[in-house]
C-alpha cells in the first residue's frame, strides 16, 4: 500500500514525493478480534458434551495446540506487517530507508541525478521487479507490494525524478 504524506523533516527542502510503502493488510485489529472469538468459538463448542470424559480430555488437547498454533502465526503475521519503506526524493537527494521488526534501519542515499529506475517483467522470483540503482548499487523496492502497485510506485518515482533534475 502506498501512503503518500506531506510532512518530511528538512523544512528547507520540500520533497518532490515523500512516500511509505507498507504490506497489505487484509484485517485490522477489531477484524482479528472477531477472527479469534469465532475460531475459539469453534473449538469450544464441540467439546462442551464431552467435559468430564477420555474424548473430552483428547479434543481439549488438540484444540488447544491447535489454537496455540494459531496465535503464534498470526503473532508472526502481524510482525510482518510491521515492515515499511520510505521514499523521499527531493532536488538534491532521493533518500531510501527499509525497516523490518526487530531489525536494523537500512538506509540509503543518493543525487536524483544519477538514479535509475529499473522494471524487470520478466523477474522469476517477482513479477515487475523493482528496483533503484545509483552509487554503484542497486536496491529493492516494494518487494511486499502487489505487482499494480509497483508499477505505480515506478511512475512516481519516476516523476519525482524527473522533476528534481530539472528543478
Amino acid at each position: 500500500m502506498l501512503k503518500i504524506s506531506d510532512n518530511w523533516g528538512d523544512a528547507n527542502e520540500a520533497p518532490f514525493i515523500n512516500i511509505r510503502l507498507v504490506p497489505n493488510r487484509s484485517l485490522d485489529s477489531n477484524g482479528t478480534k472477531v477472527v479469534f472469538a469465532v475460531i475459539a468459538c469453534g473449538f469450544l463448542l464441540p467439546i462442551i458434551p464431552f467435559i468430564g470424559s477420555p474424548v473430552g480430555t483428547t479434543l481439549t488437547i488438540f484444540s488447544g495446540l491447535t489454537f496455540y498454533l494459531f496465535l503464534t502465526l498470526l503473532q508472526k503475521n502481524f510482525q510482518q506487517g510491521s515492515t515499511f519503506e520510505e521514499i523521499l526524493i527531493s532536488k538534491r537527494k532521493i533518500k531510501v530507508v527499509h525497516q523490518e521488526k526487530n531489525k536494523e534501519r537500512l538506509t540509503w542515499e543518493c543525487n536524483p541525478y544519477w538514479t535509475k529506475v529499473h522494471l524487470d517483467i520478466n523477474n522469476p522470483r517477482l513479477k515487475n521487479y523493482l528496483t533503484l540503482a545509483g552509487k554503484g548499487k542497486r536496491i529493492e523496492l516494494g518487494a511486499f507490494l502487489s505487482p499494480d502497485e509497483r508499477l505505480e510506485l515506478r511512475d512516481k518515482i519516476q516523476n519525482a525524478l524527473a522533476k528534481a533534475n530539472s528543478a
